[in-house]
Order: structure tokens, then sequence, then C-alpha cells
């Protein structure tokens, strides 16, 4: 029966590090309210040209909280509404339900989350329906995952946004280049950085160490047998090159060399930093997904840990 939960607690640590990895090139920077101008994404488009750092660009705007509804109901929700210019497939990824995003130029549609289109319809079956929001109506084209009440709505010419947010077009790219290229874009050091890259290698990292310690702890207690000894000594350091590759930490957490311990232990705090913020502030769906499941597979990777010390002891 341990064994067997022991299995399937490794199983939902696999699916987690999966849906971490879908996140792995998401990037994004979040800035006081209106400070970041909409040329930014202009120029962030043409620069990238040259270099081919970013996949998808996106800027986001608050507009604070207020009630949308829907006529033929009568029923209303309260959502929390964004302008949003660019491609929004850079904040929401694959978080699209159903529908599709906008396209340029468009005005007076918007994309909605999928609780509150239940809420309000009380039916899934929506698109080119429309919602009304302030004096405003808005053809829904789109449903977003997640149940946090959203209503993305397309940004107007000359307006002001909060943040940034972009897909690399490598998961592996350096993380720290990319938002000194945004920061650098707008002119401005960011309030908060969202760095998917982040949650995945350090998730994926503990993963394969706790398999390193396990398969170190059963040699021990097998040491009479030099051969098994030998077996599990030279399967953990299998275990841990193939861990790093699949975590793929990169030039971000690679010192000029190993003994800079003042690297390390500034890094430590720069990255404790960016999860505290996230945990503390999740604006959008795919963040909250993100660090929820950074949160469940760091907390079934202890329990795998302490079960496989309990196993081998037996």
């Amino acid at each position: 029966m341990l064994l067997l939960f022991f299995a399937a607690v490794n199983l939902f640590i696999v699916s987690r590090l999966c849906q971490l990895f879908q996140q792995a090139d998401a990037a994004a920077v979040v800035y006081a309210q209106g400070e970041v101008p909409e040329k930014v994404l202009t120029q962030l488009v043409r620069e990238n040209k040259s270099n081919s750092m970013f996949s998808e660009a996106a800027l986001w705007k608050q507009e604070g909280k207020a009630s949308v509804s829907a006529k033929g109901t009568g029923r209303a929700q309260t959502v929390s509404v964004y302008r949003m210019a660019g491609q929004q497939s850079a904040v929401f990824g694959k978080g699209l339900w159903a529908g599709r995003y906008f396209m340029s130029g468009e005005s007076s549609v918007c994309l909605i989350d999928r609780e509150t289109i239940r809420t309000l319809f009380g039916s899934e079956d929506v698109l080119g329906m429309k919602v009304r929001w302030k004096d405003t109506q808005l053809e829904i084209v789109g449903i977003l995952e997640g149940g946090q009440p959203l209503c993305m709505i397309p940004g107007k010419d000359g307006d002001a946004y909060d943040g940034i947010a972009v897909r690399k077009v490598k998961g592996t790219v350096s993380s720290g280049n990319a938002f000194g290229v945004l920061e650098a874009t707008t002119g401005a050091v960011g309030q908060q950085r969202i760095d998917g890259q982040l949650y995945y290698m350090t998730a994926c990292i503990f993963y394969f160490l706790f398999l390193v310690i396990l398969l170190l702890t059963e040699g021990v207690r097998l040491r009479r047998n030099r051969v098994i000894v030998a077996m599990c000594v030279l399967l953990a350091a299998e275990v841990l090159i193939l861990g790093i590759n699949f975590a793929s930490p990169g030039s971000d957490y690679l010192p000029s060399y190993w003994s800079d311990f003042e690297f390390f232990v500034q890094l430590f705090k720069e990255k404790r930093l960016q999860v505290q913020e996230l945990l503390h502030h999740q604006e959008f769906a795919p963040w909250q997904t993100m660090a929820g499941a950074w949160q469940q597979a760091i907390a079934a990777e202890m329990i795998m840990g302490m079960l496989g010390g309990y196993l081998s002891s037996r």
C-alpha cells in the first residue's frame, strides 16, 4: 500500500511539473499604475526583430472592479476589468477555454472568465452574445479558464498601462536578460517580476534532488553489498545530471566560480522576494495556477522524501 502511495505521489509531482513547464517561457513586469506608455509595445516588437528573444508580448491596464450584466437574463456580476494591448496569449497562454483572443483594431469586444459566464447566462454557449459594462455593449469573443472574475477589453490609442508580459522564444532564455530588455524598453525598474522559469526550475531541481538523496540513502543502507552501492551511486549521478538538464537553470543561476558565496546569497534573496510577491499578488489566473502548482509540487516532494526515507528504513 505504501509503495502504491509513493508511486501516486510521484505521478502527482510529475503532473505539476508538466503544468509548470507550460509557464516556463512566461515573464512579466508590473509597474505603478499608468507607468507604461503604449509606444513601449511598438518599440519592443521592433527591437525583437533583431534579437528574437520574445514570441509574444502584451500590455495591460487595470480599470478596477465594475459590474457587468447580461441583458437577456438580467443577471449581473462584479469583475475586475482590464484593458489589454498586444497578444493576450502572452499573459493567458493556453488558458483560453473557448473562442479567440482580440484581433488588431477591434473594439467593443471582451474576454470573460468561465465562472462569470455561467453566473450571467447559466450556459457556456455564449460566444457572440453581449454584456453591458458601464454604458457600453461588449460582444463576447472568448472565454477564459479560471475562476477569477475577469473582463478583458481592448486597449485604446494613447492608453498608459500598468504592466508588460512576454513569452520567451525558449523557456531556457535567460530571465535576467528578458527582464533587462523589458525594463530598458520601459525606462523604469518594475515593482514586481513574474518569472515562470523560476517556478519550474526550482520544483524540478527539488524533485530530482530528493530522488538522488533516496538513492544514496538506499546505497548506505545496503553498504555491505558493494555492487548495489556502486549501482546506487551511479544511478544517483545519472538522475542528478538528468534533473539539471530537465530544469535548465541557465546562466541566471550559474556564477563565474562556484565558491562565489555572495552570488548565491544575493540570488536566494532575489528569488525568495519574487516568490513572496507572487504568492501575495496574483493578478491573473495563469499566475494563480503557477503559484498553486509550485506550492503543491514542493509539498508533494517533501511528502515523497519523508515516505521514501521511511520505506528505506524498513
